[in-house]
């Protein structure tokens, strides 16, 4: 790629370069059939914490196409891939990763951007086209099937093959043709609306083809132990649209491990306690000296041995997440954890040395009393006892997904909201850190979530107005 000329530009480009001049390549893609744009509608250090950008780029790549990634930044005009530093225009195919309802907002900015109309109505031939899929098209893929060209639904890993044969096509009349075959695909825009959901097996094991010291997990290599969630919690769509639940065998897991065993690792599943073979695997790791993170993990099934290995990997601090401000909402919530497992998996791992520890709760149901309230600074309190120096507690609003029991309630209104905040603020008791996601974000985060059809075209336009 030749180097831009206008300082904007070359701006531009220099971000992008750096970025792919930190990846350290684990091990290489390349193809050279069809170039294909797969971008991550958010910025690249969200994006590299997210293992579907290399999986997917991977499982492409196979079938020879030439597969670059982009993410998004609002400067942003050029839009260069990170593989070559190619500009996003030289693209016909352009394979959106919809992780986030609210990157929506994004993905509208950024067609808004280069030009090309919102709506699949308004778009001419040239345009190129626009396939969206992704988390957030499993429980209300309407959300963008009047922007999307295609919507794919489900795993990749059911159908890589035939979708990598339709996007090699030349012809784009031919791509969208071949596209209509697969059974996950839904466009409105074609008629298609009958699909298939699938789930795929994670063998091969889903893995990166990098580390980036810029990816929440700094410096590790991500791996999938686990797609779905086997858990109810009335709040969360993965235990409602994930099903049925995989798990990568142990003996082609610890193969992999032991592969690359010089790198450090960030295993990524709903939560690794459920795991079905981990004491297998704890015992591997700990024979083998493997530095690992985890991305989520249930406070009632932790043991020692977990929590000690996570600790020698220069974890400061762990994550519970009772969501629940008292034992009555997590019933509400379907959450399945009692105070008591709580204060065993807080003991377990104060007796391995954490001193730091993070709680994730959501607040904001209408069956909410004081009394709940005055639970969970009791808890707290009693958190202080067992000797955490440093207690952070993470405070969302419920955000009502549709695919879960929670469907049909309303979030809470602002003004309660900062009540109920206020009123945790003064309470806590000293030594507690309080953070608090914005309420404007998780309110915009509901009402994408509930969009259809054209509705979310007008959303983003009132949007950019604002």
């Amino acid at each position: 790629m030749r180097r831009p000329r206008d300082s904007e530009s070359f701006k531009e480009y220099n971000f992008v370069l750096n970025y792919q001049k930190s990846e350290a390549e684990i091990f290489k893609l390349k193809g050279n059939l069809q170039k294909v744009a797969l971008i991550f509608p958010n910025s690249y250090k969200i994006a590299s914490g997210s293992l579907a950008w290399s999986w997917i780029q991977n499982l492409l790549t196979k079938n020879n196409l030439n597969v670059q990634r982009f993410f998004y930044e609002d400067w942003f005009s050029k839009f260069y891939s990170l593989e070559e530093q190619v500009p996003i225009d030289e693209f016909q195919i352009w394979l959106f990763t919809f992780q986030f309802e609210n990157d929506l907002i994004n993905i509208a900015r950024m067609l808004k951007k280069k030009g090309i109309p919102l709506s699949f109505q308004q778009r001419e031939s040239y345009h190129p086209i626009i396939i969206i899929g992704g988390p957030v098209t499993l429980f209300n893929h309407r959300i963008v099937e009047d922007i999307a060209d295609f919507v794919f639904i489900g795993d990749l890993e059911c159908c890589s093959n035939q979708f990598s044969e339709a996007l090699s096509l030349d012809n784009k009349e031919e791509i969208e043709n071949n596209l209509l075959k697969i059974p996950q695909i839904y466009s409105k825009k074609y008629r298609k609306t009958n699909y298939e959901n699938c789930i795929g097996n994670l063998s091969p094991i889903p893995m990166a083809h990098y580390i980036t010291p810029y990816s929440p997990f700094k410096n590790k290599l991500l791996i999938e132990i686990g797609r779905g969630c086997i858990r109810r919690c009335a709040f969360c769509v993965t235990g409602y649209t994930k099903k049925p639940v995989k798990f990568a065998k142990l003996d082609d897991f610890i193969e992999t491990l032991d592969r690359f065993k010089h790198h450090e690792f960030g295993l990524i599943s709903a939560t690794i306690t459920d795991y079905p073979y981990l004491d297998e695997l704890l015992d591997y790791i700990e024979n083998n000296e493997i530095r690992f993170s985890v991305s989520s993990m249930r406070v009632d099934k932790v043991n020692e041995k977990l929590l000690k290995l996570l600790r020698i990997t220069d974890h400061h601090s762990f994550t519970v997440a009772p969501e629940g401000i008292s034992q009555k909402m997590r019933d509400i919530m379907l959450k399945d954890l009692s105070t008591e497992q709580i204060v065993k998996g807080l003991e377990i791992g104060r007796k391995v040395g954490f001193e730091n520890v993070k709680f994730y709760y959501i607040i904001g149901l209408e069956e909410e009393t004081e009394e709940d309230y005055k639970e969970l600074i009791e808890f707290l309190n009693q958190v202080l006892k067992l000797g955490y120096k440093e207690v952070s507690v993470s405070i969302n609003p419920l955000v009502p997904k549709l695919s879960t029991p929670f469907a049909n309630r309303k979030m809470i209104d602002k003004k309660e909201y900062e009540k109920r905040t206020a009123y945790i603020k003064k309470s806590v008791p000293k030594g507690v850190k309080l953070n608090f996601e914005s309420y404007k974000s998780m309110k915009i985060q509901y009402e994408i979530s509930h969009l259809n059809g054209n509705e979310s075209i007008r959303y983003v336009q009132e949007k950019f107005e604002e």
